[in-house]
């Protein structure tokens, strides 16, 4: 007697896969990487419609760790065996330079209409729309038990190959005879710019990847460089010591004997030292270095460096039994980037401004005074790190401002407030100091007492000053919107404008952003306009924009922009008015698309606002445009609903 076995056939959706089944593979295997699956019947797979509800539960389960074995690194068909209308396919992940990250992945494949379609369970036929009878069945079962065979081979050759492919791959940066001409020191070096390049090849030739005889932890190396280089670019510490570009580096000591060194790395960490501290200070890292049985040098990362976690060390320990060690940090640092002092007070201050809002920490070191008693100066390099960490925290946004400056024959002082974004109306003045040298004018981090003493009754009574002026300062270039406005600027002059404030608040530059801002005439406006941007600058630096449209009006042309962030869709609706100075937007009337009552109360709030303090003719203007615009998001939902 036949067994039918049968299972209710689906309709695959038209663009299912490519035409070739390793091509199918690739692509189911991307989809599910990227979280992009369509699960159903009818979509991305061959799922059989008489799937039970928790058999389907449990294929998205299994496809989920599968996504979380797939990585990021990059795909390529291994073996194909075809039976008709049925095929299996081996896809491999080389998994980079780490063998253990290797992986082969089984799929099964059904034809159907000159497509491929892939069955849902990895390595099975199981559960997908392929009717067939006993016959069928075993000839099914051959490719499944071929699958689950060759996976297993073709990983043990890949692994077996991948050691070579290693060696070749390091050669490419560093042959054995250029590592054998290195002194310790030289070697050192290299490793230092090799984690600051996060050159892994290079870093693992350095770790005794060349050596005749592998280290006996050498996959635990591997395994750590590999992480700490290129699966985590924003790495742990110790990694992060070596590989931040913020953190900046010297070598400050060196023994060496005939087949072992040790050397001792400076490290300057802006943003705090470890778990403990938030205080930037110096730390150092401590690295043994031996000759392999071929006499190749190589650097063996202690234990700290081979752990997934770090451990947070004893740092007043350490600061105490190496504190010769880290006062060398300012003269190693100055004699390998030599300091960059300037001719006068105004000079020194206009540069300070233009260093200090750069992404570049070691360019303010060679600003700083540094020079002088080891200690002070090592409290120098911390309080300029902290000062940068402030501006450049990519948790926040802040920006120094500077409001008056004044120079005296051998010192100076500036006032500056340091704007941010989480609380961006709230004043924050900075003090800093300057000072001349032989060499010239520098930034004092640490100034003297007396310093502090000669410039005291001026600070006082220039933050007193600038307590309620320093928002006129800031937004000189913030048009006032004139009542009545003028004719709308057109949809390019207002996306242009909307892209170019996009660009601004996701760099975190509030004076770029209000140049393109206008407000009205009324008493908070400074206020409300900076709060908005306050806003508007975390949002950019945590998500994307992105432009979906423009509406013009008689007196505004409203843009639409799409902001995706944290996995959800935002919409905001940035209102768009001419004024003296060309088209601008009004911050402090941004509208967002509705949904949720809280919106839609702020909203309601814009409307009633722009009707007291311009006219009821312009908000219509602004209501007609944005029930354009969030008719037309609530249109786009249901057709993506129905799809």
């Amino acid at each position: 007697m036949r067994l039918i076995f049968l299972l209710l056939a689906t309709t695959l959706a038209a663009d299912a896969a490519p035409n070739d089944p390793g091509g199918a593979a690739i692509d189911f295997l991307e989809k599910v990487r990227n979280r992009k699956l369509d699960l159903k019947p009818g979509g991305d797979t061959a799922l059989a419609a008489s799937t039970v509800e928790g058999k389907k539960q449990r294929i998205a389960r299994r496809l989920e760790r599968m996504a979380r074995d797939l990585g990021s690194d990059p795909l390529e068909v291994a073996a194909v065996k075809e039976d008709e209308n049925y095929a299996a396919v081996l896809v491999r992940k080389s998994g980079g330079l780490d063998p253990s990250r290797m992986q082969v992945f089984p799929v099964a494949l059904i034809k159907r209409d000159s497509e491929w379609a892939v069955a849902p369970v990895p390595a099975s036929f199981e559960n997908a729309d392929a009717g067939y009878v006993l016959a069928l069945r075993r000839r099914l079962k051959i490719l499944e038990n071929w699958m689950l065979r060759e996976q297993v081979v073709d990983l043990e050759k890949l692994r077996e190959q991948s050691q070579q492919r290693l060696r070749e791959t390091i050669r490419a940066s560093l042959t054995e005879a250029e590592l054998r001409g290195l002194t310790a020191e030289q070697v050192a070096q290299r490793f230092m710019r090799a984690c600051a390049d996060h050159d892994l090849p290079k870093v693992l030739g350095l770790i005794g990847g060349l050596a005749a005889e592998l280290p006996s932890d050498w996959p635990l190396r591997l395994k750590a460089a590999n992480q700490g280089l290129v699966v985590a670019p924003a790495a742990a510490r110790p990694w992060r010591l070596l590989t931040a570009p913020e953190v900046p580096r010297i070598l400050v000591h060196l023994e060496q004997e005939t087949k072992s060194a040790l050397i001792s790395i400076a490290c300057l960490d802006p943003s705090g030292a470890g778990a403990k501290s938030q205080t930037p200070r110096i730390e150092l890292i401590h690295l043994e270095l031996s000759k392999s049985s071929d006499g190749l040098w190589q650097i063996d990362p202690p234990a700290a460096f081979l752990q997934e976690a770090s451990v947070d060390s004893d740092d007043d320990a350490e600061e105490t039994l190496d504190a010769d060690l880290l006062d060398l940090f300012p003269q190693k640092w100055s004699e390998a980037h030599p300091p960059k002092p300037e001719p006068s007070a105004e000079k020194i201050q206009e540069t300070f401004v233009k260093t200090l809002r750069s992404g570049n920490l070691g360019a303010l070191l060679r600003l700083s005074k540094l020079h002088g008693p080891p200690q002070p100066a090592r409290e120098s390099a911390s309080k300029a790190a902290g000062l940068w960490w402030e501006l450049h925290d990519p948790t926040t946004a802040r920006h120094a401002m500077p409001l008056a400056f004044k120079p005296g024959k051998t010192n100076a002082a500036a006032v500056f407030q340091l704007l941010s974004a989480k609380d961006p109306d709230r004043f924050a003045p900075l003090l800093v100091y300057f000072e001349r040298s032989a060499a010239g004018w520098f930034w004092t981090p640490e100034p003297a007492e007396a310093t502090r003493r000669e410039f005291a009754a001026w600070a006082d009574t220039e933050t007193a000053r600038w307590t309620g002026e320093w928002k006129n300062q800031l937004m000189p270039d913030s048009a006032v919107a004139e009542i009545p406005a003028a004719a709308a600027p057109t949809e390019k002059e207002a996306e242009e404008l909307v892209n170019q404030w996009l660009a601004a608040t996701r760099q975190g530059d509030f004076e770029a952003a209000l140049r393109l801002s206008a407000r009205l005439d009324e008493a908070d406006s400074q206020t409300i306009t900076l709060r908005n941007l306050g806003f508007e600058i975390i949002g950019s630096r945590k998500g994307n924009a992105a432009v979906s449209g423009s509406y013009r009006g008689e007196t505004w042309t409203a843009v639409g922009v799409t902001l995706e962030q944290d996995g959800h869709s935002t919409y905001p609706f940035y209102p768009v008015i001419q004024t003296a100075n060309g088209p601008r937007i009004l911050v402090e009337s941004q509208l967002f698309a509705a949904g949720k009552r809280g919106r839609d109360f702020l909203n309601k709030t814009i409307f009633e606002r722009l009707e007291k303090f311009t006219s009821v003719a312009l908000a219509s203007d602004l209501r007609k445009l944005y029930a354009t615009y969030q008719a037309g998001l609530a249109d786009s939902a249901t057709k993506a609903a129905i799809r």
